[in-house]
């Protein structure tokens, strides 16, 4: 027993936990008697092997749909450990508060799936640890990376940052002058958060830029013709499944502005003769 100490013998190493061999005592007389020995060496094993993830998931992230509904499988962990029995036995647990959680297939292996609806805009990217740990005494354990990134859906349409816009507008204006910038926000990302404006019906008379948002007159106004427009604005992002929002735009040439218009008319007229 103490020479198979030192020649280093392990249970994992020489696949055999047990040896049963003879030793044979022999006399040098003559006859030679001699007598046998049924010798049974048993391997005991020790807690020295932590446990390895197979799949080396610390190497890639893995990505997401935000849409994906819970229970979402996300990839098959499987580890293994060297060691025999309980010192074989891998448990695995996540090491931070996350919205993913493991569920046990089969012996080492878990499934990680997504525990709780996902949204791009509040968390983009999760990174945490996985840990297998054996269940010999001392326990030992490894960890693995793993990074998960969310891909953003268009699930958010576009907002006025104000809902409704009223207009003065003196008449006799120059076309093309500057009336307002028309402002919506899109909390998607990318194509999904690029808005295009586009006028509604009754706009006649104004032209918008349809990326800008700059509303500007196309044609001069005319309080005796028409003294007020409403007309709807419409903001559509760029995502494969648009989403549009609209309100309706109040332009007027309002009584203050035409009371002043008419006092300032006869000055002039005056003025000239």
């Amino acid at each position: 027993m103490h020479a198979c100490t030192q020649t280093g013998l392990h249970a994992e190493l020489m696949y055999c936990i047990e040896y049963i061999f003879k030793i044979v005592a022999s006399d040098s007389g003559k006859p030679s008697l001699n007598q046998t020995a049924l010798v049974r060496v048993r391997l005991e094993d020790e807690n020295d092997n932590p446990p390895i993830f197979t799949q080396p998931i610390l190497e890639y992230g893995l990505n997401l749909s935000e849409k994906d509904p819970i229970n979402t499988k996300i990839a098959l962990i499987t580890v293994s450990d060297k060691d025999t029995d309980v010192n074989g036995k891998v448990i695995c647990f996540i090491e931070k508060d996350v919205p993913f959680h493991l569920k046990a297939v089969y012996d080492n292996q878990y499934l990680l799936e997504t525990s709780a609806l996902l949204d791009y805009e509040g968390t983009k990217e999760y990174i945490f640890k996985i840990v297998a740990s054996d269940s010999g005494k001392p326990s030992l354990n490894q960890t693995a990376l793993v990074r998960v990134r969310l891909e953003d859906e268009n699930d958010n349409p576009p907002i006025f940052t104000q809902p409704v816009i009223e207009l003065a507008v003196m008449e006799n204006n120059q076309r093309d002058m500057f009336l307002t910038t028309i402002s919506a926000t899109d909390e998607d990302s990318g194509r999904n958060a690029e808005i295009v404006y586009q006028l509604g019906p009754n706009a006649s008379f104004f032209d918008l830029d349809r990326k800008t948002g700059v509303l500007t007159a196309s044609r001069v106004f005319d309080r005796e013709e028409q003294e007020r427009f409403l007309f709807t604005v419409t903001a559509r992002d760029n995502g494969e499944l648009l989403l549009s929002s609209s309100y309706h735009m109040h332009s007027c040439v309002s009584f203050f502005f035409f009371l002043f218009i008419f006092i300032y008319k006869p000055l002039l007229e005056t003025s000239a003769g």
